[in-house]
Protein backbone atom coordinates (compact mmCIF):
# COMPACT_ATOMS: atom_id res chain seq x y z
CA UNK A 1 0.00 0.00 0.00
CA UNK A 2 1.08 3.38 -1.27
CA UNK A 3 0.18 6.15 1.77
CA UNK A 4 0.03 9.41 0.06
CA UNK A 5 0.49 12.59 2.52
CA UNK A 6 0.71 15.86 1.74
CA UNK A 7 -1.03 19.37 1.21
CA UNK A 8 -4.15 18.94 -1.21
CA UNK A 9 -2.72 17.89 -3.58
CA UNK A 10 -2.93 14.24 -2.01
CA UNK A 11 -6.11 14.01 -2.50
CA UNK A 12 -6.06 13.01 -5.92
CA UNK A 13 -4.84 9.23 -5.03
CA UNK A 14 -8.02 9.17 -3.32
CA UNK A 15 -9.78 8.54 -7.17
CA UNK A 16 -12.46 11.22 -6.58
CA UNK A 17 -13.01 14.22 -8.25
CA UNK A 18 -13.28 16.11 -5.12
CA UNK A 19 -10.88 17.25 -2.28
CA UNK A 20 -10.56 15.20 0.59
CA UNK A 21 -11.38 16.49 4.00
CA UNK A 22 -8.24 17.34 6.42
CA UNK A 23 -7.17 14.87 8.87
CA UNK A 24 -8.19 13.18 11.28
CA UNK A 25 -11.37 12.79 9.00
CA UNK A 26 -10.58 9.74 6.91
CA UNK A 27 -10.46 10.28 3.00
CA UNK A 28 -12.73 8.01 1.03
CA UNK A 29 -10.30 6.19 -0.83
CA UNK A 30 -11.24 4.15 -4.25
CA UNK A 31 -8.20 2.90 -5.43
CA UNK A 32 -6.77 -0.06 -4.37
CA UNK A 33 -2.90 1.05 -4.38
CA UNK A 34 -3.63 4.32 -2.62
CA UNK A 35 -4.40 5.61 0.87
CA UNK A 36 -4.80 9.52 0.82
CA UNK A 37 -4.29 11.76 3.83
CA UNK A 38 -4.65 15.52 3.12
CA UNK A 39 -2.87 17.16 6.27
CA UNK A 40 -3.85 21.11 5.43
CA UNK A 41 -2.13 23.66 3.44
CA UNK A 42 1.63 22.65 4.41
CA UNK A 43 4.81 23.25 2.63
CA UNK A 44 7.68 21.51 1.87
CA UNK A 45 9.91 24.32 3.36
CA UNK A 46 8.16 22.94 6.73
CA UNK A 47 8.15 19.60 7.34
CA UNK A 48 9.76 19.06 9.90
CA UNK A 49 7.40 20.67 12.14
CA UNK A 50 4.63 18.43 10.66
CA UNK A 51 6.41 15.15 11.43
CA UNK A 52 4.17 14.48 14.41
CA UNK A 53 0.96 14.19 12.24
CA UNK A 54 2.67 11.86 9.86
CA UNK A 55 3.82 9.95 13.07
CA UNK A 56 -0.19 9.96 14.24
CA UNK A 57 -1.81 8.84 10.56
CA UNK A 58 0.76 5.98 10.32
CA UNK A 59 0.09 5.25 14.34
CA UNK A 60 -3.70 4.86 12.99
CA UNK A 61 -3.87 3.96 9.29
CA UNK A 62 -2.70 0.03 10.08
CA UNK A 63 0.91 1.11 8.17
CA UNK A 64 3.50 -1.76 7.69
CA UNK A 65 7.12 -0.88 7.80
CA UNK A 66 7.59 -3.76 5.95
CA UNK A 67 5.31 -3.29 3.32
CA UNK A 68 3.87 -0.12 2.99
CA UNK A 69 5.17 3.39 1.29
CA UNK A 70 4.81 6.83 1.95
CA UNK A 71 4.59 8.96 -0.63
CA UNK A 72 5.40 12.81 0.15
CA UNK A 73 2.90 15.09 -1.34
CA UNK A 74 4.61 18.56 -0.72
CA UNK A 75 6.12 21.75 -2.72
CA UNK A 76 3.05 22.79 -4.68
CA UNK A 77 2.35 25.80 -1.82
CA UNK A 78 5.56 26.13 -2.12
CA UNK A 79 6.20 26.93 -5.88
CA UNK A 80 2.64 28.60 -6.02
CA UNK A 81 2.86 31.22 -3.14
CA UNK A 82 6.31 31.49 -1.70
CA UNK A 83 9.22 30.64 -3.88
CA UNK A 84 8.95 33.79 -6.52
CA UNK A 85 7.97 36.11 -4.21
CA UNK A 86 10.81 35.53 -1.77
CA UNK A 87 13.37 35.56 -4.63
CA UNK A 88 12.00 38.39 -5.52
CA UNK A 89 11.95 40.19 -1.92
CA UNK A 90 15.50 38.60 -1.67
CA UNK A 91 16.97 39.58 -4.50
CA UNK A 92 17.59 36.02 -5.16
CA UNK A 93 17.41 33.66 -8.33
CA UNK A 94 14.88 30.94 -8.47
CA UNK A 95 17.79 27.92 -8.38
CA UNK A 96 19.01 30.04 -4.82
CA UNK A 97 15.72 29.56 -3.34
CA UNK A 98 14.71 26.23 -4.46
CA UNK A 99 17.83 25.01 -3.26
CA UNK A 100 16.81 26.66 0.23
CA UNK A 101 13.42 25.00 0.43
CA UNK A 102 14.72 21.58 -0.56
CA UNK A 103 16.96 21.48 1.86
CA UNK A 104 14.54 22.37 4.07
CA UNK A 105 12.19 19.63 2.56
CA UNK A 106 14.81 17.39 2.97
CA UNK A 107 15.58 17.72 6.32
CA UNK A 108 12.04 16.13 6.91
CA UNK A 109 12.54 13.54 4.73
CA UNK A 110 15.66 12.24 6.45
CA UNK A 111 14.09 13.02 10.06
CA UNK A 112 10.93 10.10 8.54
CA UNK A 113 13.69 8.03 6.67
CA UNK A 114 15.57 7.06 10.06
CA UNK A 115 12.60 6.59 11.39
CA UNK A 116 12.97 3.22 9.12
CA UNK A 117 9.95 4.20 7.10
CA UNK A 118 10.24 3.77 3.01
CA UNK A 119 9.99 7.00 1.60
CA UNK A 120 8.87 8.17 -1.87
CA UNK A 121 9.13 11.68 -3.21
CA UNK A 122 5.97 12.78 -5.27
CA UNK A 123 7.15 15.73 -8.06
CA UNK A 124 5.20 18.87 -8.10
CA UNK A 125 2.87 18.90 -10.69
CA UNK A 126 2.73 21.81 -13.33
CA UNK A 127 0.79 24.85 -12.05
CA UNK A 128 -2.35 26.68 -13.24
CA UNK A 129 -2.40 28.40 -16.66
CA UNK A 130 -4.81 31.88 -16.29
CA UNK A 131 -5.02 32.00 -19.82
CA UNK A 132 -7.57 29.39 -19.43
CA UNK A 133 -8.90 29.97 -15.90
CA UNK A 134 -7.63 32.43 -13.20
CA UNK A 135 -6.88 31.76 -10.01
CA UNK A 136 -7.84 33.74 -6.85
CA UNK A 137 -5.59 32.44 -4.06
CA UNK A 138 -2.15 33.31 -2.98
CA UNK A 139 0.38 32.93 -6.41
CA UNK A 140 3.18 34.66 -7.60
CA UNK A 141 4.56 34.70 -11.24
CA UNK A 142 3.50 33.51 -14.91
CA UNK A 143 2.04 29.94 -15.30
CA UNK A 144 5.95 29.85 -17.46
CA UNK A 145 7.83 30.85 -14.52
CA UNK A 146 6.24 28.75 -12.02
CA UNK A 147 6.79 25.75 -14.19
CA UNK A 148 10.08 26.95 -14.65
CA UNK A 149 10.58 27.07 -10.61
CA UNK A 150 8.52 23.63 -10.95
CA UNK A 151 11.49 22.45 -13.13
CA UNK A 152 13.95 23.59 -10.90
CA UNK A 153 12.38 22.29 -7.38
CA UNK A 154 11.82 18.64 -8.99
CA UNK A 155 15.04 18.26 -10.62
CA UNK A 156 17.05 19.36 -7.24
CA UNK A 157 14.80 16.86 -4.96
CA UNK A 158 14.98 13.81 -7.60
CA UNK A 159 18.56 14.38 -7.18
CA UNK A 160 18.99 14.72 -3.58
CA UNK A 161 16.54 11.70 -3.25
CA UNK A 162 18.34 9.48 -5.31
CA UNK A 163 21.07 9.79 -3.66
CA UNK A 164 19.12 8.22 -0.46
CA UNK A 165 18.04 5.35 -2.43
CA UNK A 166 14.26 7.20 -2.56
CA UNK A 167 12.44 6.90 -5.30
CA UNK A 168 10.58 10.01 -7.13
CA UNK A 169 7.34 9.83 -9.20
CA UNK A 170 6.44 13.07 -11.16
CA UNK A 171 4.23 13.52 -13.82
CA UNK A 172 4.94 17.04 -14.53
CA UNK A 173 6.28 17.24 -18.19
CA UNK A 174 3.48 15.21 -19.44
CA UNK A 175 1.50 18.15 -18.32
CA UNK A 176 3.20 20.59 -20.35
CA UNK A 177 2.21 22.14 -23.51
CA UNK A 178 5.49 22.07 -26.20
CA UNK A 179 5.89 26.23 -25.00
CA UNK A 180 6.20 25.04 -21.53
CA UNK A 181 2.79 25.95 -20.77
CA UNK A 182 0.60 23.97 -18.70
CA UNK A 183 -2.02 21.83 -20.58
CA UNK A 184 -5.63 22.39 -18.50
CA UNK A 185 -6.67 19.08 -19.49
CA UNK A 186 -5.26 17.49 -16.48
CA UNK A 187 -6.57 20.38 -13.73
CA UNK A 188 -9.90 20.10 -11.94
CA UNK A 189 -12.86 22.36 -11.94
CA UNK A 190 -13.44 21.63 -8.73
CA UNK A 191 -13.12 23.83 -5.48
CA UNK A 192 -13.10 26.72 -8.24
CA UNK A 193 -9.14 26.10 -8.28
CA UNK A 194 -8.07 24.64 -11.16
CA UNK A 195 -4.70 23.80 -9.81
CA UNK A 196 -5.28 20.36 -8.50
CA UNK A 197 -5.22 16.97 -10.79
CA UNK A 198 -8.66 15.71 -12.07
CA UNK A 199 -9.39 11.76 -12.38
CA UNK A 200 -8.06 12.07 -16.21
CA UNK A 201 -4.44 12.22 -14.77
CA UNK A 202 -5.10 8.88 -13.08
CA UNK A 203 -3.50 6.49 -16.04
CA UNK A 204 -0.65 8.56 -16.16
CA UNK A 205 -0.08 8.51 -12.89
CA UNK A 206 -0.17 4.83 -12.29
CA UNK A 207 2.03 4.85 -15.21
CA UNK A 208 4.42 6.42 -13.61
CA UNK A 209 4.74 3.94 -10.62
CA UNK A 210 4.85 1.23 -12.83
CA UNK A 211 7.62 2.65 -14.35
CA UNK A 212 9.07 2.68 -10.78
CA UNK A 213 7.88 -0.79 -10.27
CA UNK A 214 5.56 0.62 -7.09
CA UNK A 215 2.50 -1.15 -8.23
Amino acid sequence: MIHCIGDSHSSVFSGEEKMQDVWPERSNDTIDFFRSYRIGPATAYNLSTKIYIIDDILSQSGFSKEKDIVLLCFGEVDVRAHLIKQANLQNKTFLEVCEECVDNYMNGIEELKNKGLNIAGWGVIASFNESVKNYTGPSFGTNLERNEVTKIFNDLLKNRLKHLDIPFVSIFEEMLNADGTTNPEYLDDWEGCHIHLNQKAMPIILEAFRKQKMI
